[in-house]
């Protein structure tokens, strides 16, 4: 059984807040569409990152690379080498069926997310770089 994400505590890294609240929301959509694409291993990816996330103070550079990566995977993207899943068994899925339909809206908001992340960074780098000025003053 999928174990929710906890969303009522809040950390100190909005990051990592918004990333919990996708996988609470989404982690189990995006198990099965990873276990579609990779079989178990793309579920074993998704609940090792759900588990990861549910132990974490802040969202470490680790984490963000398997976000990237289940983005990559669900994205059906074509560099395979030895560390990638075998993508061969996504050209036995239907394009017209409604778990790609799915898949690709998954895919879609979990870029989304990265975008989200990447802004909030932003933001707060830019938090950190105005906080010595005021002191200064």
């Amino acid at each position: 059984m999928l174990r929710k994400l906890p969303s009522t505590t809040q950390s100190a890294d909005p990051t990592l807040d918004a990333v919990r609240a996708h996988f609470d929301e989404h982690g189990a959509a995006l198990c099965t569409a990873a276990g579609l694409i990779d079989g178990e291993a793309g579920t074993a990816r998704v609940l090792r990152l759900m588990s990861g996330l549910r132990e974490a103070s802040r969202l470490d550079r680790v984490a963000r690379r398997r976000l990237v990566d289940l983005h990559r995977l669900l994205s059906l993207d074509p560099v395979i080498d030895e560390f990638e899943p075998d993508l061969s068994s996504w050209i036995l899925l239907d394009p017209d069926s409604p778990e790609v339909g799915e898949l690709c809206l998954l895919t879609d908001r979990l870029y989304d997310l990265l975008v989200e992340i990447g802004e909030l960074d932003d933001e707060r780098d830019a938090l950190a770089l105005a906080l010595p000025a005021q002191d200064a003053a």
